[in-house]
Order: structure tokens, then sequence, then C-alpha cells
């Protein structure tokens, strides 16, 4: 049976959500390789821009949807709520074919799809690093992704202010998550 790109998205929004749940209290201020952000901080980032792609994808955002409340609503409970807004308004009838207003310009939601796709793959990882576990993601839909960001990162900007830090080398036998990562500008020695 052929996963549909949806449904890779909702088994990768899952692995996620299992490392939202598995930060501990006294790892939210630890760092990440995303060296912008401590744990708490990139959590943030996700669950912001699972809000933010789910009512550009044309969701109605729920009344509790302010960054003044995101503080005070547990995290996990977050995570789990904006990520299922974002996978409903993705399986929305004509969602993917509709055009959408994404960071880097006016794309069809299915190139929206791809960007979320990558951002939770990516920031999963650097989950996954931060707090000592594994991100468990279906090498299929990361070989998939890694092609789709290739011709993303040829197109985009490099340099400060670029949406991703430069390529890294990543060994040709090295996990396919790894690849990703060092793609979108990750130092996956460490």
């Amino acid at each position: 049976m052929s996963t549909t790109p949806v449904t890779a998205f909702t088994e990768v929004i899952d692995t996620v959500a299992y490392l939202v749940e598995a930060v501990q209290d006294e790892q939210r201020s630890a760092s990440t390789p995303c060296t912008e952000w401590n744990v708490q901080q990139l959590i943030d980032h996700v669950v912001a821009g699972q809000r933010a792609f789910a009512v550009v994808m044309g969701a109605e955002p729920p009344v509790t949807w302010s960054d003044a409340d995101a503080a005070l609503e547990p995290i996990k409970d977050t995570f789990r709520m904006s990520a299922a807004t974002l996978v409903s308004a993705f399986e929305a009838p004509g969602a993917l074919e509709r055009m959408v207003q994404a960071p880097i310009g006016e794309v069809p939601g299915a190139v929206a799809l791809h960007l979320q796709t990558i951002e939770h793959l990516v920031h999963g990882w650097d989950l996954a690093r931060a707090i000592g576990q594994k991100a468990l993601f279906d090498d299929t839909t990361v070989e998939r992704e890694i092609e789709f960001a290739r011709g993303l990162v040829e197109q985009l900007p490099s340099g400060p202010g670029a949406p991703f830090a430069p390529y890294r080398n990543a060994p040709e036998d090295a996990p396919v998550l790894d690849r990703l990562a060092a793609l979108l500008g990750r130092d996956i020695s460490e």
C-alpha cells in the first residue's frame, strides 16, 4: 500500500510528538543543534510554525491560539493540538492544489506540506539530539524530503538571514536523517 504525503507527514508529526512528550522539565533549557534555540524555544518554534501553516492552509485557529496563551498551556498538549489542526488543514479537499502564502513565497499546498515535513524532520532530529533520544522517522519519507530539500536549498539565498545554515558534508553511509540535517546546515558529528 502506498503512503500518501499527508499520511507520511502524520507519521512524522507523531514521531516528533513522541519526542516532545519525552522532554523532562530539566531538559527545557538544554541547548540544541539548532544553535539559536534551547529545547523549549525549539518546540515553541515548531508549534508556531504549525499554527501559522494551519492558518495559511485555511484552518480556523482555536480561540486559544495566541502567543500569550501558548506559554500557559502544557507544552505537550499545545504541540498535539496544533499538530492535529495542521494535519486536518492539509487533509482538506483541494488543500494540496490550492496556492498559499508560505515564508518562501506563494506556493501550492503540496509544497507547503513538503516545507512542514522537512521542518518537523530536522527539528525532530534537533530535539532528539538535545534530549538523548532517537528520532525514528521512516527512511523513505526522509529520502523523499532530501530530494525536495536539495532543490529548495539551491533556490534560497545563503549567508546572513538565510533560512538555513550552509550545507555541511555528510558521509555517504551516514543515516539518511543525518544527511538531511547536514544538508540544512547541522553539524552531524556532535
